[in-house]
């Protein structure tokens, strides 16, 4: 047995014993010593060293500022010194591509997969546990792990596809990347590759590496970050951690410094507190994009001060929240390049951009998590620059945000990928529409008690403020634009504004007098926003999406006051017994309704249908109006009936809708196609013209929307409305 363990005639010793044979690590090997680290090096654990010879360690001290390594203190050195040790034993091949949970019998194939990305090592670097203060204003003990020391291989350049001198020199501009076979070991290009040792490999530096901060103290210690780092700790927290307690507690209880997802928890050694997660540890890194303080002084006084925004402390937490969560990428570490090439994204998957070449030297840190820009100018994300611009820009506008968040509305209305055209409602519209904001949430009293608004509810009414496309408002005429919920509309007229749901009141109650509102265009610092248009509304309160409780089959189905225009239309309905007059509805409209489509109907008016009965022409009644056949009457009514889904059609005909063509009724639709009943809609540009073609009845004149009217559907949740001056 002694035989078969013998160590071969090659082998030349533990790790300490050839460092000290080579002569000149003499430095290294001291401050290992003082360190406490010299029986792992002696043998009693499997190591893989990175070893600065007394050159490059003098260099160093001179730097430091110190006449010698025993200038340092004991922690100090376990930093340090600790920072070239690294756990267990790695060959070249190891280190250029590290393969977690791999064996040495792992295809090219699966070698290929992350190449190089697993760049972390743990090392024996560490710092004590520290005191500090969590959200509650306790006190806790907050566990360190062991630093992790980043490798950067050729391979991991070549998988990114970017290239490695420009890369690398560009956050160590002090260093000479040397790895195009190999690697440099952070800071550090390595002189002699993998000498063997008895308890592991030997790597020999050119230089000594530096230890690394987290991204979190590298904040920390530079003063004008301070801003960004207080944001930022807006999400932070501190958790209790029950197995590193029991393993390294000695009877104190161990927490963890975090901050809130999807925020990266830059505090953290380790992405994972389990030493035994090696794929996590040495592939997550974290890359943060930190504006300085007059990055942010600067934006403040160019975007929120004329906003309305007194300072930084009184801007809406949700604008805050979406620009904090543009200056991170939390899933590996990001090179200037990749920024060029727009190809990091943030949380909410839109392209992270800004000038990498205009980030000072000093300001692009390599740290043991990841990654520090310092950036001394503030790129603001999409949102800001997008139509929801105004929300996040001023302070008046700003309750919006909490619809926008909330509805996950936000993101899309921000793509340059489309156009939009915004109405953003202000505060004071919203509060008099019955919302209010409470702790961060947004709350409504619709059914008299005040509650949270359901995301259902907010959906519609920012779907009701948002039309798709880039809309020029005409300032003279008519308009009609369609908006996010379908069947609903913007009716603008001589550049005022209502909605189609207000609209409805002349359906309503003819009496009544619906109100247009002034529109005024907002832009960002004069210049137009970068997916569309964004206006405000002078309503006295918010747009709501409140349909009436009566549908346009209900009114049409009970309507008998002669003041309204479609009372006759809704009186013969009755007389042809179609109408079930307990319930509302209209027997006809029982499949549309069954399949929760929709209809439009052209309603001659009261005059047009005493016109028509008087000269004979509506089929089941006589001239003086009195029922001569009621099968005959209901199916010629059906005729003014149009099945829109049926049809194809996903809006309401309207000036400018495009709605053109021969469209069938609901004659023909119950008939299930049998019988050639249609309807030709004409939108000309200047009016809406409606002809039945009917296999019974023949075709009729070409009847006309009643102007006085705009040519405004009446939109319902189950149809739309339009009253004609003729019978067809």
């Amino acid at each position: 047995m002694d035989k078969h363990y013998e160590s071969p005639d090659w082998l030349k010793g533990s790790a300490w014993e050839v460092l000290e044979g080579q002569g000149d690590y003499s430095i290294f090997l001291e401050g290992a010593e003082l360190a406490g680290f010299k029986p792992i090096l002696e043998g009693k654990s499997l190591v893989t060293v990175m070893a600065p010879n007394d050159e490059a360690f003098a260099t160093y001290l001179t730097k430091a500022g110190k006449g010698s390594i025993a200038d340092f203190t004991v922690a100090e050195l376990q930093k340090l010194i600790g920072f070239h040790i690294m756990y267990y034993s790695y060959t070249e091949d190891k280190l250029v591509n590290f393969r977690p949970g791999q064996g040495d019998d792992a295809t090219e194939d699966e070698k290929n997969v992350g190449a190089g990305l697993y760049y972390k090592f743990r090392t024996r670097s560490y710092e004590a546990p520290t005191l500090e203060i969590d959200t509650a204003g306790n006190e806790v003990t907050v566990y360190h792990a062991e630093a992790m020391l980043p490798v950067f291989s050729y391979r991991m350049f070549d998988t990114k596809g970017i290239d490695a001198k420009y890369n690398y020199e560009y956050f160590y501009s002090g260093s000479t990347w040397t790895g195009d076979q190999g690697f440099n070991v952070s800071n550090a290009s390595v002189d002699e590759y993998e000498v063997i040792t008895g308890n592991g490999y030997l790597y020999m530096v050119d230089r000594v590496v530096e230890p690394l901060n987290t991204i979190y103290n590298e904040l920390k210690s530079r003063s004008d970050y301070s801003t960004y780092l207080k944001l930022y700790d807006n999400y932070d927290y501190y958790e209790y951690d029950d197995q590193l307690t029991v393993d390294f507690g000695n009877g104190t209880d161990l927490y963890l410094h975090l901050h809130e997802l999807p925020l990266a928890s830059i505090a953290l050694e380790w992405p994972s507190s389990n030493y035994r997660n090696i794929y996590t540890n040495s592939s997550l890194a974290f890359s943060t994009f930190a504006p300085s303080n007059t990055a942010f002084d600067q934006f403040f006084d160019e975007y929120w001060a004329p906003g309305g925004y007194a300072n930084l402390d009184s801007v809406n937490s949700i604008a805050m929240r979406y620009l904090i969560r543009n200056t991170f990428y939390g899933s590996s570490i990001v090179f200037p390049e990749e920024i060029k090439g727009g190809e990091v994204v943030n949380s909410y998957n839109t392209t992270i951009y800004f000038d990498v070449d205009a980030v000072p030297a000093e300001n692009r840190v390599v740290c043991q998590n990841g990654v520090f820009y310092g950036l001394e100018e503030l790129t603001p994300p999409d949102m800001y620059k997008s139509v929801t611009g105004p929300a996040f820009q001023n302070k008046d506008l700003s309750w919006y945000l909490y619809m926008l968040d909330a509805t996950s509305l936000l993101v899309g209305l921000s793509s340059d990928e489309s156009s939009f055209t915004l109405l953003i409602p202000s505060n004071a519209q919203m509060t008099e529409g019955g919302m209010g904001v409470v702790d961060g949430e947004l709350w409504s009293s619709d059914d008299g008690d005040y509650a949270s608004m359901s995301n259902s509810a907010m959906t519609e009414t920012v779907n009701l403020h948002t039309v798709t496309g880039n809309k020029t408002i005409s300032t003279s005429g008519t308009q009609v634009l369609r908006t996010n919920i379908p069947y609903s509309y913007w009716y603008l007229k001589d550049g005022q504004i209502t909605t189609s749901v207000l609209f409805n009141s002349y359906f309503e109650n003819p009496s009544s007098t619906v109100e247009f509102y002034d529109l005024t265009e907002t832009s960002y610092n004069g210049l137009p926003w970068s997916n569309g248009k964004a206006y405000t509304y002078d309503s006295p309160e918010i747009f709501r999406p409140v349909l009436s409780t009566a549908s346009a089959e209900y009114r049409l189905a009970i309507t008998s006051d002669a003041t309204y225009p479609y009372q006759k239309f809704s009186q013969l309905l009755r007389t042809a017994g179609v109408v079930n007059s307990s319930a509302g509805t209209i027997d006809f409209l029982d499949v549309v309704r069954a399949d929760e489509a929709h209809f439009m109907v052209f309603v001659p008016t009261n005059d047009a249908l005493d016109a028509a009965i008087a000269a004979g022409k509506i089929p089941g009644v006589d001239t003086a109006g009195g029922l001569t056949d009621a099968d005959a009457l209901a199916a010629y009514l059906r005729c003014y009936f149009v099945p829109a889904e049926y049809n194809g059609l996903t809006t309401y005909p309207y000036l400018g809708s495009g709605v053109n063509g021969n469209y069938s009724t609901i004659r023909s639709y119950l008939s299930g196609g049998n019988i050639a009943s249609t309807l030709t809609i004409t939108d000309n540009g200047s009016k809406l013209s409606v002809q039945l073609n009917d296999a019974s009845y023949g075709t009729g004149t070409s009847v006309d929307v009643v102007p006085d009217f705009d040519y405004f559907p009446f939109s319902y949740s189950d149809g739309g409305v339009h009253y004609i001056n003729g019978v067809l």
